[in-house]
């Protein structure tokens, strides 16, 4: 009788064993293929707070993936003054460091806006610039007599939109023109006051604003923007940020390459958002998956629906990728260290047997192989059970990773109190709605893989209680 025959009788002659093996094998195959899958699955969040409005998309900067790109900036320039990847890093005379952003480092890429463009069932696109606060030169601006005004820089604050129709506080009903008309995609040098400004400096369209850099209202070069329509608004609007040059009052509408110039970023744009239209919102959930498809850096952008959903990757997910990897690890090790136990006690209640077929001139390492041969017949019945039902265990760890990944986040905010960016920018109250996983053929094989060398590592250490022994050692035994 070969070694593949006996491996196989002992493995019917001992069903308790054999299941015992059998379901830790299954346990860890689909830990195993749980942990894969969370390191690629999309985690669908809704946050209604910030949601397109009618059958549109919005893409907007990932706050995750932007502390990423900080941080590996800051990884290159040390300690060290400089700039990298559009990172300024400064020490001050008092002996603390500041670290600055450019707009490059920011804004939506337009050429990534662009692509997604291109996607069929789109019809049209809107940029939309951040709040851009600038001094305004031949015209006074609303402030409140009540408040103090030390601290702000006495601007109002420029939006720009490549079609103002887009923007979300016109699609809303917030605001609506009284006089002119809108924003188009060719205007340039153009901009929309509020009917308060209006009235304060007896402006009409047709008049010409100027506007320079706060930073030096002296010397900065002045450009001009004519007023081509007058909003009234219709909802209250909220302040993005303290003081009154962010107040809606002061709000000024242009056209999307102008408030680059009068704030001395000429060529470097800040986009904010970006808009699509979808031409034909039967078909809403199917442009959907076609824009999801577009071929740009999805780890860099917030896809928004017109429900406030949200799919993330879970790189840009808080710390769900390295909770995944440690996941990994974890089954990694526990699972090899109880594998090495169970052998050791499969071996050691197997003296007998043993024993008696080295008496029969069998080699130890032929006793070995066996072992190896019985632990792979049953770690491949194992493996097989486990893709039956590793789906199931892959989103239930993904699921439960997310929600861990998103508790850990909102305690750091907290703790950092980082609720509102410089930008204006309100961290999402974001809501898991779904969690989606894919187990890949790739994923399938490093299953195998792993679990094929945990096997083997642990029969060769337990083996190890044999190899050590002589033959007349282990007949004493079990004598």
């Amino acid at each position: 009788m070969n070694v593949l025959q006996r491996g196989v009788r002992s493995v019917l002659r001992k069903p308790i064993k054999s299941i015992i093996l059998l379901f830790i094998v299954i346990v860890m195959s689909g830990l195993f293929l749980g942990a894969m899958a969370s390191r690629s699955a999309s985690i669908y969040t809704q946050d209604a707070t910030r949601q397109a409005i009618g059958a549109t998309f919005r893409i907007e900067g990932n706050e995750e993936n932007r502390r990423k790109r900080l941080d590996q900036a800051m990884d290159v320039l040390g300690d060290r003054e400089g700039s990298y990847g559009g990172v300024t890093h400064k020490w001050l005379e008092n002996g603390a460091d500041m670290v600055v952003t450019d707009n490059s480092f920011e804004t939506v890429k337009e050429d990534d806006v662009k692509k997604i463009a291109q996607v069929e069932g789109i019809e049209e696109y809107n940029l939309i610039t951040i709040a851009t606060v600038v001094n305004p030169v031949n015209f006074s601006r609303i402030e409140d007599s009540d408040m103090d005004q030390s601290t702000d820089v006495g601007g109002v604050n420029l939006r720009g939109n490549r079609i103002m129709e887009m923007d979300m506080d016109v699609s809303a009903g917030k605001i609506s023109l009284i006089e002119g008309r809108m924003i188009e995609k060719d205007d340039r040098d153009v901009c929309v006051i509020s009917k308060e400004l209006a009235e304060l400096n007896h402006l009409k369209t047709g008049n010409l604003l100027k506007f320079n850099d706060y930073h030096d209202k002296e010397h900065s070069t002045i450009y001009s923007a004519e007023i081509i329509g007058i909003y009234e608004t219709k909802q209250e609007r909220k302040s993005i940020m303290y003081g009154d040059s962010y107040r809606p009052e002061n709000t000024i509408f242009t056209d999307m390459s102008f408030p680059e110039k009068p704030s001395g970023n000429e060529g470097n744009p800040f986009y904010q958002y970006a808009i699509f239209k979808v031409q034909n919102a039967g078909k809403y959930d199917q442009v959907k998956k076609s824009v999801q498809k577009a071929n740009i850096d999805w780890s860099r952008y917030d896809l928004i629906d017109n429900n406030g959903n949200i799919k993330n990757m879970t790189e840009n997910f808080g710390q769900m990728d390295q909770m995944s990897m440690g996941l990994l690890l974890i089954v990694s090790v526990s699972g090899l260290v109880i594998l090495v136990l169970v052998f050791l006690f499969w071996i050691k209640n197997r003296t007998q047997e043993i024993g008696i077929m080295m008496s029969l001139g069998k080699c130890k390492f032929e006793i070995w192989v066996q072992f190896l041969w019985e632990a792979v017949m049953i770690s491949i019945i194992g493996m097989l059970l486990s893709f039956a039902i590793s789906p199931i265990i892959a989103e239930t760890s993904a699921s439960y990773l997310a929600k861990e990944t998103q508790t850990l986040r909102l305690e750091q905010q907290e703790q950092e109190n980082t609720g509102t960016y410089i930008d204006g920018y309100i961290a999402p109250d974001l809501k898991i709605q779904d969690v989606e996983v894919h187990i890949t053929k790739e994923m399938v094989l490093m299953d195998i893989g792993m679990i094929s060398g945990i096997l083997i590592i642990a029969v060769l250490v337990a083996g190890i209680t044999i190899m050590k022994k002589r033959p007349k050692q282990i007949l004493s035994e079990m004598s």
